[in-house]
């Protein structure tokens, strides 16, 4: 426990931190001229569309994409970080010394660790909030949906506008393999703001087109009259899979916030998979950190004399990459309920700490 906080590990700690930096804002650069490519691409032809709104939304996709692309970042500064101690020979300096390889990795691997914690806890909420002002601006500027959908503890909202009426409609659960709602309530304005109808039902069916209503209430604001009806057809363009693809996204809600989110999910009936898949993906990325700065240390830690330090650097980097890009077919599939999710979260992970520390190993016994 000593040499995690040693003067050499913190020395080692710097460097890695320096070239952390260095390699997140050139990555974050990169991907920010690629995503202001594609938004200008989007935006041509859209005369309500200005320069300050595409750069807003350039800054706003920023946290999200450093909390994906993070355990890539750590890898790409530890490679150049060990690459740099190594050739000025002070890692070989540091192992003469009678110290291994754990001991010189203790102190990078402790405040990765720590990096990662403070990750969840300030840009994760800060993204969620930036992410949430995004999906607006992406609404407002480019969806251009005639709906809104949100998920309450007191059950599900809809806001639908038509031609002739605006409608908000709340139920209390629904069952998507049967596309049935129950304690359903519609709030109908015309186009104008005032209010039409209310009706009360006690069971909708969502079908193709309209919303099926059976022993419905009536409510007419115009005539306050009240009327019971054993069957009302509704037109509507909303569909149980819009309905589902609608539902916030996981990256606009805060990890913190996330596990109340899913217990609503699961009292309205929705699918709370994806959820519950983000979850576990936030807390498996400090497993995937870690693990880069094991693979990292694998292929970037070797004596110079053998020569192809170079050669190494690259393949440790695309391996790394292979790896991290294998986790979104694992994530497809836990996605799609064909592994269970804690499986799909922290196999990639797993299976890259395994795979590092057999280099590792071999490296030092080597």
């Amino acid at each position: 426990m000593n040499y995690i906080f040693s003067t050499l590990n913190l020395y080692f700690c710097r460097v890695f931190f320096t070239w952390l930096g260095t390699c997140a804002v050139i990555i974050g650069t990169i991907v920010s001229l690629f995503e202001g490519t594609e938004l200008v691409r989007r935006s041509i032809g859209k005369t309500n569309i200005d320069l300050s709104i595409v750069f807003e939304m350039i800054f706003l996709k920023l946290p999200n994409h450093f909390q994906m692309l993070m355990p890539f970042i750590v890898l790409t500064a530890a490679m150049v970080a060990f690459y740099r101690l190594n050739h000025t020979q002070e890692i070989i300096a540091a192992r003469s010394s009678g110290l291994s390889i754990w001991q010189l990795l203790s102190g990078i691997i402790t405040s990765v660790l720590v990096f990662g914690l403070l990750q969840l806890i300030i840009l994760n909420p800060l993204s969620a909030a930036m992410s949430n002002r995004l999906n607006n601006l992406e609404s407002l500027y480019f969806s251009g949906t005639n709906h809104h959908i949100a998920i309450s503890e007191t059950g599900l909202w809809f806001r639908e506008i038509t031609p002739t009426r605006q409608s908000i409609i709340h139920a209390a659960h629904v069952q998507p393999d049967t596309g049935t709602f129950t304690t359903v309530t519609f709030h109908n304005f015309l186009i104008n703001g005032n209010y039409e109808t209310r009706v009360d039902a006690s069971s909708v069916v969502l079908k193709k087109g309209y919303w099926e209503l059976k022993n419905a209430n009536v409510w007419q604001a115009k005539e306050g009259t009240f009327k019971n009806y054993p069957q009302i057809q509704v037109p509507t363009s909303l569909t149980i899979e819009k309905i589902q693809d609608s539902n916030t996204p996981p990256e606009t809600i805060s990890f913190w916030s996330l596990t109340r989110f899913i217990d609503i999910l699961d009292k309205s009936g929705l699918s709370s998979i994806s959820y519950r898949l983000y979850w576990h993906g936030q807390i498996a990325k400090l497993g995937m950190m870690m693990a880069m700065i094991l693979l990292a240390a694998a292929f970037g830690i070797r004596p110079i004399r053998q020569g192809g330090t170079l050669l190494y650097i690259t393949l440790g980097i695309s391996g790394g990459l292979a790896l991290y890009f294998l986790n979104d077919i694992v994530y497809a599939l836990g996605l799609g309920n064909q592994i269970p999710i804690l499986l799909a979260a922290w196999t990639p992970t797993i299976v890259m700490t395994l795979l590092s520390f057999a280099l590792l190993l071999h490296l030092e016994d080597g």
